[in-house]
């Protein structure tokens, strides 16, 4: 009788799946955080518009000293200031301290104080949770990684130019003369911020996610079109202004061709052609 012999082979219970699963978790592991790092990376990218963005504002009001003297003659910006605005022309403020300010105030963790004193503090304050990979090393090595420059350029209104480099009117006076009126405006008023942060330059983290990753710069730049054309204070408005109408600086009717009717209406003899007066409203006007 021939026997024949089963040899027994060993129960694989799960095995393969087992094997798949720890796979996947290795890799699902890896993308969830590539993922992550890509929204911090997109957060990274959303102050440095921010940081843009307030530089470009912080230079309507503060002005460099680089910029200070450098307006073309065509332009004449800082004769401008100098005879409407004077007062404008004091408060500076460097890229350097704008560049301390927007680490201090907009790269730091929520809920850190805005202080006086940011302009001059050259540390790095506490990152934000974003601003840190998934082992806690900040993401921003070294103040110097945040690069603050801004600028200073002609209005991209090239028509202003028959308005503000000489007259665009003029009108006959009593005396046979002419008056020509102009209106002197600062064209020089297109603030640029651009805002230049490094990341990550050299993270050991973030090398095991992509081989080979040396750090990211995001940059972003934006201008703000911005001179209200105001005056500082009423009288230097109104030397502003009244140059351009011709009623309060040159005689339009002659006085001998009216005075002569004093005799039937005698309050033509109070008649001031041309006269402007500021700061003056009706009585009634000012009544509670």
């Amino acid at each position: 009788m021939k026997r024949t012999c089963f040899q027994p082979t060993p129960q694989q219970y799960g095995q393969a799946m087992t094997e798949f699963l720890v796979a996947t978790a290795l890799v699902m592991g890896v993308l969830l955080l590539a993922v992550a790092t890509l929204g911090k990376f997109n957060d990274v990218r959303n102050k440095t518009l921010m940081g843009a963005r307030y530089i470009a504002w912080e230079r309507t009001v503060w002005r460099s000293e680089a910029t200070v003297n450098d307006s073309p003659a065509t332009s004449g910006d800082d004769d401008w200031y100098s005879q409407y605005g004077s007062g404008t022309q004091q408060p500076v403020k460097s890229d350097n301290e704008l560049q301390r300010e927007v680490i201090r105030r907009m790269l730091a963790q929520n809920g850190a104080p805005v202080a006086a004193g940011d302009r001059v503090n050259s540390s790095l304050p506490i990152a934000p949770a974003m601003w840190e990979d998934h082992g806690g090393h900040a993401f921003l090595g070294a103040a110097d990684d945040v690069v603050a420059s801004s600028g200073r350029d002609e209005s991209p209104a090239a028509n202003l130019a028959q308005y503000t480099s000489g007259s665009f009117g003029s009108m006959s006076t009593s005396g046979s003369g002419t008056f020509n009126a102009s209106l002197n405006l600062a064209t020089r008023n297109l603030q640029t911020g651009t805002l230049s942060v490094a990341i990550a330059k050299d993270n050991d983290a973030l090398k095991n996610i992509w081989p080979g990753f040396s750090g990211l710069t995001f940059s972003d730049t934006n201008a703000v079109l911005a001179n209200t054309w105001l005056a500082e204070g009423a009288s230097k408005g109104e030397q502003l202004f009244t140059a351009a109408t011709p009623a309060p600086k040159a005689s339009l009717v002659n006085p001998s061709l009216y005075t002569g009717l004093g005799k039937y209406a005698p309050e033509i003899g109070t008649l001031q052609f041309g006269r402007v007066e500021r700061d003056v409203v009706p009585a009634d006007r000012l009544s509670p």
